[in-house]
């Protein structure tokens, strides 16, 4: 095992020790296969997975995007980026509320705070090869790709384009127990200034003809996604109702060129239905992210 997947393994071992330290240990001894997977099949040199069958053959080939052509929409989802963007930054930048939830190395660092009501994680790291700066901008803005954590596949796929940097993006998770959730969300990549490029992601009211969660989600930090409203032509498994809607108040990353390393920040903030959901499956489902800001600081540290 070379050194990049011992970084990896260290990391995510370290936080299992942490969870289990902080009166978690009750909680998260379900997840403890799970966490193990994660640094034996996530991470490897060439970013790729071995599905298994059972899950690999649940998935279709992503479509081609509908292009929009609606004059109306396409101002409606800029702006409603344009917030999210700001709302983004915000969240970024503003450190003194969150309280820290493990402390990796002098690299990486996992935060949480509360905003009404919601959970909001934040996620801190480093990458020391500055001129990696557009890679790390281009990989964290890849999300119709398919990858696979251990016994977590995340499966995204575009399904409409407003311009090459503004898109509605549909997400799938499945467990290792064929959980599946899913949510579909506006993404865009917005270039700040020379060396800050931000990504933002957040949901709207987009009808998907789900039959069985037809709930309106009121999205608590993007005020303008709550009167925005479009359709999607949703598969058959999401109109039947069995698929969990998954729902994202914010989501990101804001990535600034520094003079000896790149600074990556992650904001995620996800609500979900539950209902007969296995235990913990909120934390499962978002543990992707810590995953990826691993690999970042590790793969783009690397001359």
């Amino acid at each position: 095992m070379d050194k990049f997947y011992i970084k990896a393994a260290l990391f995510l071992l370290n936080l299992l020790a942490y969870m289990n330290n902080n009166a978690l240990a009750t909680e998260i001894a379900p997840q403890k296969s799970f966490i193990k997977s994660l640094f034996k099949k996530s991470v490897n040199k060439n970013n790729d997975a071995t599905l298994p069958n059972n899950i690999s053959n649940q998935i279709d080939e992503p479509s081609d995007p509908l292009i929009c052509t609606n004059p109306d929409e396409i101002e409606k989802v800029e702006k409603l980026m344009s917030e999210a963007i700001e709302k983004l930054q915000e969240l970024a930048i503003h450190s003194n509320d969150y309280s820290l939830y493990q402390h990796y190395d002098d690299n990486t660092n996992v935060y949480y705070k509360k905003y009404k009501n919601l959970d909001i994680q934040k996620v801190d790291t480093k990458a020391y090869n500055t001129d990696k700066y557009e890679d790390i901008i281009n990989r964290l803005f890849t999300l119709d790709k398919k990858k696979f954590y251990g016994y977590l596949l995340v499966k995204g796929k575009i399904v409409r384009e407003y311009n090459p940097n503004l898109v509605m993006i549909q997400h799938r998770y499945i467990n290792q127990h064929e959980f599946k959730g899913y949510f579909y969300a506006i993404a865009g990549k917005h270039k700040v200034s020379e060396d800050t490029t931000v990504i933002a992601l957040t949901s709207a009211n987009i009808n998907d003809y789900n039959q069985h969660d037809q709930n309106f989600y009121r999205n608590a930090i993007v005020e303008s996604a709550n009167s925005f409203e479009t359709e999607v032509n949703s598969e058959k498994d999401i109109r039947k109702g069995l698929l969990n809607k998954m729902y994202i108040h914010i989501s990101g990353y804001v990535i600034k060129k520094k003079s000896k390393y790149i600074q990556v920040t992650s904001i995620h903030s996800m609500e979900m239905d539950t209902r007969n959901a296995p235990e913990l499956i909120d934390k499962e489902f978002t543990s992707d992210r810590v995953v990826d800001m691993v690999n970042v600081n590790i793969h783009f540290s690397r001359e």
